[in-house]
C-alpha cells in the first residue's frame, strides 16, 4: 500500500533539564511527524538536489500529509493534520452520525482508524463501543474500562456505564474505510482534495504518506467489516497525485520513473509528473 501515512504527535520530553538556569524544570511538550521538511529547508540535501514544483510556489510548501488525533497532536496552519468526515459505526451496527474527524493511525490501504469531534458526555458513553479521552472532568474511568492512570487521550473500550453523570467527556473512535462521498454510511469515511485550481471536492480512495488516489475509476461499495470498496478493474483506472496541504496549482516529478504508468493513460500528462492535490487539512 505504499509508505503508511505518518501521525503528528505532541509528547512531553524525558527528564529534565541541567543546565544552571533550569535547574529540575521539566522540559516542554515537543512536535514530532509534523510533516517532511519544506522545500525552503531541506534538511539532509542540497538544495540545488531537491525536486520542487512546477511552476514554482512562494511560499515553497512539502509535499506529503500527516494524520493526528485531538489531545495527541498539535496543529497549526504551518502543520496542519488531515481532516475526515467519519460516520463510525457503534456496537448495534448503526452510525453516530456523520461528523468532522481525525485519523489516529492507519490500519490498511484504505482503512483508518480515526476519532469523530463529537464531544460525547460520559453518560451517554455506550458499552462496546472504543472512546478517546477529552477531558477527565469527576468521571470514574477506571469503572468504565480505561486503565489505571487513564488521562486525556486513553483510548479504551467502554465496559460499564457510569452510575451518575459526571464532567468528564469523551470522543468516539473506530475504524472506517474511505468511500466516495461526503456523507459516508456507517463504518465509513472521506477525504476530499482539491486538484487543478478547480474548487470542486474530489474524494480520494487511498492515502498514502506522499501520495493519494481518487475515484476515476470508481468503487464497488462495502464498510469497515469488509474493506470491499474496489474492484481490481477499478482501482488500475484511479488517478494519483502528489499529496500536500498548500497548493494544487502545479505539478511534482515523481521519482523514480522516467514515465507514470500506475493508471496507463488515465493518468494526466502521462510523463513522469503527477499534479499537486492539497489535502482537506485541520489547522487549529
Amino acid at each position: 500500500m505504499g509508505r503508511p501515512l505518518k501521525i503528528q504527535k505532541t509528547n512531553a520530553m524525558a527528564g529534565i533539564f541541567y543546565n544552571n538556569d533550569s535547574q529540575g524544570t521539566t522540559a516542554a511538550s515537543v512536535n514530532v511527524d509534523q510533516a517532511y521538511p519544506p522545500f525552503a529547508a531541506p534538511t539532509s540535501m542540497d538544495l540545488a538536489t531537491v525536486v520542487l514544483p512546477s511552476p514554482a510556489t512562494s511560499p515553497l510548501p512539502f509535499t506529503g500529509v500527516v494524520g493526528g488525533a485531538p489531545v495527541l497532536s498539535s496543529p497549526s496552519a504551518s502543520y496542519p493534520v488531515v481532516s475526515c468526515q467519519v460516520n463510525i459505526a457503534l456496537p448495534s451496527g448503526t452510525g453516530q452520525g456523520v461528523a468532522t474527524g481525525r485519523i489516529i493511525r492507519q490500519k490498511g490501504a484504505h482503512k483508518f482508524l480515526v476519532v469523530s469531534n463529537t464531544t460525547v458526555n460520559d453518560e451517554d458513553a455506550v458499552v462496546g463501543a472504543t472512546y478517546m479521552i477529552l477531558s477527565l472532568g469527576g468521571t470514574n474511568w477506571q469503572q468504565m474500562g480505561a486503565p489505571a492512570g487513564a488521562a486525556a487521550g486513553t483510548i479504551f473500550t467502554c465496559t460499564a456505564t457510569v452510575a451518575s453523570a459526571s464532567t468528564g467527556t469523551a470522543l468516539l473512535v473506530g475504524v472506517c474505510v474511505l468511500s466516495d462521498t461526503n456523507t459516508p454510511t456507517a463504518g465509513n469515511m472521506s477525504i476530499s482534495m482539491a486538484v487543478g485550481g478547480d474548487s470542486t471536492e474530489v474524494y480520494i480512495s487511498k492515502l498514502t504518506n506522499r501520495f493519494a488516489q481518487d475515484f476515476n475509476g470508481g468503487e464497488a461499495g462495502g464498510n469497515a467489516n469488509t474493506g470491499d470498496v474496489w474492484a481490481a478493474n477499478q482501482v488500475v483506472n484511479d488517478i494519483e497525485y502528489a499529496s500536500n496541504f498548500f497548493t494544487d496549482t502545479s505539478t511534482f516529478a515523481k521519482s523514480g520513473a522516467e514515465v507514470d504508468t500506475w493508471s496507463g493513460t488515465q493518468q494526466p500528462g502521462n510523463n513522469g509528473t503527477l499534479e499537486l492535490a492539497q489535502i482537506e487539512k485541520i489547522t487549529s
